[in-house]
């Protein structure tokens, strides 16, 4: 690492791809897939290796960061953010690292990565560098001196490759773990294995996406957050429409077209122990009490909000006519 004008630090050398494809010939053909980050599935993970869990935002913020980013650029990097349990590593937060690729040389900004890191660890003090992240479509021979950066810091960093398709492919996640390939003393290159990625799945998250989900299907002059009578609206259909699938899937089931499946019915057995048990009239009676109190907070909101305006109109009333009788 050596340094530029503009607090910049570049990280020269020249990319691997020869060696590492050098490597690929070396490896059996089922390791060949993923030596180079393709972007075609695969099933192969090593038992007790590293597992990378993602928080929704983080993907969020990188796409963001794509979306914001200089024209000449092909793709976009940042730095990971997260804590590791043993062999789990949980990407909780992730922010942007402004770089330079040309064709012999790699730049970024190392005192950037570093200011940000500290402003970031003392709000959250636990999250520690985890890795790094790329937008692209495959991992290419200047990865590896990103990585190599990342690894001076980190024992084992991992390289989240974020595949967006702008609109050609489907958008993929990837998670990605080196290793050096050697033969006696002499250093071959570096192997990229693709690592378990998976995504959290909260009740927030949930939320949040649903909502963006909701949004995204309106007009460009209605793209605001729906209205709380229009979600609800939406959450009952969508409600509706499990309730038919389940119902249409239980009959199935009872006409024996498919094969009984044990945890589902142990899911719908919990769900009907846990709804309550009452009459039709009962329950009349509980929901229209409970639209009557919604009715009348919506009343007294609207009484209040008619006090005030009046109230600001006699202000102003009385503010002019006090300021017109020095004058008589």
């Amino acid at each position: 690492v050596v340094g530029t004008a503009h607090s910049r630090r570049c990280i020269t050398g020249q990319p691997d791809s020869a060696v590492c494809a050098s490597t690929a010939r070396l490896l059996p053909p089922s390791l060949r897939s993923f030596t180079m980050g393709l972007t075609d599935q695969t099933a192969l993970h090593v038992p007790g290796e590293v597992e990378l869990t993602v928080h929704p935002v983080v993907l969020f913020s990188i796409i963001d960061h794509y979306s914001r980013r200089d024209d000449l650029q092909d793709r976009v990097i940042g730095t990971l953010l997260g804590t590791v349990r043993g062999n789990r590593v949980e990407v909780c937060d992730c922010f942007p690292v402004p770089h330079t690729e040309m064709e012999q040389q790699v730049a970024m900004n190392t005192d950037f990565h570093a200011t940000m890191l500290s402003l970031h660890q003392r709000v959250y003090p636990k999250h520690v560098v985890v890795g790094w992240y790329s937008t692209a479509e495959e991992v290419n021979g200047n990865s590896l001196l990103f990585h190599e950066f990342y690894g001076k810091d980190v024992e084992r960093p991992v390289h989240l490759l974020l595949d967006l398709g702008l609109g050609v492919r489907r958008m993929s996640c990837k998670a990605y773990l080196s290793k050096e390939l050697s033969l006696g003393d002499r250093k071959l290159g570096t192997v990229f294995h693709e690592a378990k990625v998976s995504m959290v799945n909260e009740e927030a998250d949930r939320i949040g996406v649903d909502t963006l989900m909701k949004c995204s299907g309106s007009t460009v002059g209605g793209s605001g957050p729906l209205s709380e009578g229009e979600s609800i609206e939406l959450t009952v259909r969508k409600l509706m429409r499990t309730l038919e699938g389940v119902g249409d899937h239980v009959d199935k089931m009872l006409r024996k077209e498919v094969q009984p499946d044990a945890e589902m019915v142990e899911l719908l057995q919990k769900a009907m122990a846990a709804a309550p048990r009452l009459p039709t009239t009962s329950f009349d009676k509980v929901f229209d009490a409970q639209v009557q109190d919604i009715l009348a907070v919506v009343y007294l909101a609207n009484l209040t909000r008619a006090q005030l305006a009046l109230s600001e109109k006699l202000h102003a009333v009385a503010t002019s006519s006090a300021a017109e009788r020095p004058s008589r």
